[in-house]
């Protein structure tokens, strides 16, 4: 990749995904003001579309291949940075932003707008080819959630979420949704609602109408108002809406610029709630004071803080919310009306948490106004737990009603009672899932492998949101774990009794490995060495333990003296695996047919399917000549350093000139020719 798109892959990085997100929602939103203004503040000299465009493989199935193959290289460099295709996703959003009536398109035509922006043609790309551009969104967001808020908080939806006509562009409509101007009006409105005493948070279907009520619309842009009116994709700007207003801590701005927000959240400890700080950084600090007295003290090396210098948590504190500023730094909390805890796992008691959590138990807490919600979700959707009586526990909000435990076994009659009873439960849905991953079970020897784990300790599986197909275990569906995954729950493995091996877990196209064991054995570390010392040239007869001063000149390990060293430069061609022969035809007569390897465990753990055709590495080590690949019954052929053919000094010279001969159409460069050429003289 040139300059011009690395300098906008780090652009847009800092821009959208920098660490002054920390702690906020994020809509990747770029429309064609935006481009302008990123490139002229940062002095980038050509425009965003030119710089993707010129990296793509028009005419072929693959158009997009040159870009993931650079993102591939990237991660490589660095596995947890930001996915290096941001450019290609920022075109997508800006065709987004386009999609409204003109004299040549249609509001709804987005293909037409995406091949125009970035070919000038409006044909050049179609809906067929966009595919892979929705599974980079889809890595994206789980690369977001991955990083547990330090990079933003996620709103890109998950497949389940979108309308089935829009399953594939719905990712980029979704971040086109709302305008920097409309998230600056936001905190506006969500202000004009709370100064009449409105239960807060409101969930986001109520939002959108108190919009239409107070006749709002005209504040907002126009894809957010043609989102307003339009049935299908309505519910999802209600949760985009609704996650702002979760998050909103009183400010004037929801996202202020280069400053980071440390979550303050309620902790239930010992029979007395107090509060603890979650703080998403980098380079966390191990204290932090604010001018009015508040102190943080990092607890251990964990992102969690103790929190001195706040009124403890009550009705009126909870009501209203918190706020303190300071260096680069808002500590706050938005006033709530149910507060809702589980158990944490780094800090080893209940705490507050943004969303239900299937199959684990919680802890309630409702406001007055909220307790009529409350009451319908748990009626409608929760195991067992209902109201308990709250007359003697002294650390209840005053007037708040306390349900405890509350367990939902189920997760698809959750999401279900959330979508009906709305209210001020409705923002508390379970997290979203992109990929199929493991969590828990017990771990065998982390450093020999991190998927190792004990017999009968096997993690669970969670399933990602938009999967309807059947879990296999190791190639076959397992009737012990079917009433988990109707519930959409995350499904116990433990169960199954696996006998110790390796294992398949495979779903909707993707699978993940794990090997179970008895015991592992793990290797001490060394401390001493043992070898041969050496003197005035001569090895001793006989194995001794190496001191300091013999260590260096001593003899370790395998005696290597035979060995020669490769001292030419390795060669690396891609080669395609969906070619239906690949040969190598070397200067010297040699003939090597070349296989496609098995493909890595690493893809299906990384990738949400396997995209089609992917390419394998082939290193050549001091050897010149012809990479050679049929497909659909036709020959192309690349140089490796190809030199003069001399193809009677080695190999078979004969199966050489027919190969050669097969695949003379394979290229035009003199190089090849000269290749036919010597063919042609041996098969004379």
């Amino acid at each position: 990749m040139d300059h011009p798109y690395r300098a906008w892959q780090e652009v847009l990085a800092e821009e959208f995904f920098g660490q002054q997100h920390t702690g906020h929602p994020t809509l990747f939103y770029v429309d064609d003001d935006v481009e302008q203004e990123l490139r002229h503040g940062y002095g980038l000299e050509d425009s965003l579309a030119r710089c993707v465009g010129k990296f793509l493989r028009l005419g072929t199935a693959e158009p997009y291949s040159a870009l993931e193959d650079y993102r591939w290289r990237k991660r490589q460099q660095d596995k947890g940075g930001v996915p290096a295709f941001l450019p290609l996703l920022a075109c997508s959003v800006m065709a987004a932003s386009r999609m409204v009536n003109d004299h040549h398109h249609r509001a709804t035509a987005y293909h037409a707008r995406f091949s125009e922006l970035l070919t000038g043609d409006e044909k050049q790309l179609g809906s067929h080819q966009y595919e892979p551009i929705s599974r980079m969104w889809q890595v994206l967001a789980s690369w977001q959630h991955s990083q547990k808020g330090a990079r933003g908080l996620c709103t890109i939806p998950v497949s389940a979420d979108l309308p089935s006509n829009r399953s594939m562009i719905g990712f980029a409509q979704s971040q086109a949704l709302l305008s920097g101007a409309d998230r600056s009006f936001i905190p506006k409105f969500f202000q004009s609602l709370r100064e009449y005493g409105t239960t807060w948070p409101l969930p986001g279907e109520t939002l959108l109408a108190q919009i239409e009520i107070r006749a709002m619309e005209q504040h907002f842009s126009k894809g957010f108002r043609n989102a307003l009116q339009e049935k299908e994709f309505r519910p999802f700007l209600a949760d985009l809406i609704g996650n702002y207003a979760a998050s909103w801590d009183g400010s004037d701005e929801l996202v202020p610029t280069g400053v980071t927000r440390a979550e303050l959240l309620v902790r239930l400890d010992a029979g007395r709630l107090g509060w603890v700080v979650r703080l998403r950084s980098a380079e966390p600090k191990k204290r932090v004071e604010f001018k009015d007295g508040v102190v943080l003290e990092q607890l251990g090396d964990t992102a969690y803080y103790e929190v001195t210098g706040l009124p403890a948590p009550s009705a009126d504190t909870l009501a209203s919310g918190i706020r303190r500023d300071g260096d680069n730094l808002v500590l706050s909390r938005p006033s709530c009306s149910v507060l809702l805890l589980a158990r944490d796992d780094v800090l080893g008691v209940w705490a507050s948490t943004d969303g239900f959590r299937p199959g684990e138990a919680h802890v309630m807490l409702a406001a007055p106004s909220a307790q009529r919600d409350v009451q319908r979700l748990l009626d409608k959707a929760a195991t067992p737990g209902r109201s308990a009586d709250t007359g003697k526990l002294a650390w209840v909000p005053r007037g708040w009603s306390l349900h405890k435990p509350v367990t939902f076994n189920n997760a698809v009659t959750l999401r279900r009672a959330l979508q009906e009873v709305q209210g001020a439960v409705g923002i508390l849905k379970p997290p979203a899932q992109f990929k199929l991953r493991l969590e828990g079970g017990l771990k065998l020897a982390p450093s020999l492998d991190p998927h190792l784990y004990l017999r009968g300790g096997e993690p669970h599986v969670v399933l990602p949101n938009a999967v309807d197909d059947t879990l296999l275990v190791d190639g076959k569906e397992r009737p012990e774990l079917k009433e988990a995954i109707a519930a959409g729950r995350s499904v116990p493995l433990a169960v199954l009794r696996l006998e110790p091996g390796r294992h398949t877990v495979s779903c909707a196209g993707g699978g993940i490995d794990f090997v179970t064991a008895d015991q592992a054995v793990v290797e001490p570390k060394v401390t001493k060495t043992c070898g041969f010392t050496v003197v005035d040239g001569k090895a001793a007869e006989s194995p001794s333990l190496l001191v300091e001063q013999t260590l260096s000149t001593g003899i370790t390990g395998a005696d290597c003296k035979g060995a020669t060293v490769q001292d030419t430069t390795a060669v690396m061609e891609l080669c395609r695996r969906d070619a239906d022969e690949t040969l190598f035809a070397a200067a010297d007569g040699r003939l090597w047919t070349l296989d496609a390897p098995e493909q890595p465990d690493w893809w299906t753990e990384r990738l949400p399917d396997v995209p089609a055709p992917l390419r394998f590495e082939a290193d050549f080590h001091g050897v010149g000549g012809w990479l050679l690949e049929r497909r659909s019954g036709r020959w192309k052929g690349r140089p490796v350093n190809p030199g003069t053919p001399k193809p009677k000094s080695a190999g078979n010279p004969r199966a050489w000139a027919r190969a050669v001969l097969n695949a003379q159409q394979a290229s035009v460069e003199p190089s090849w020719t000269v290749y036919v050429q010597a063919a042609k003289e041996l098969d004379r």
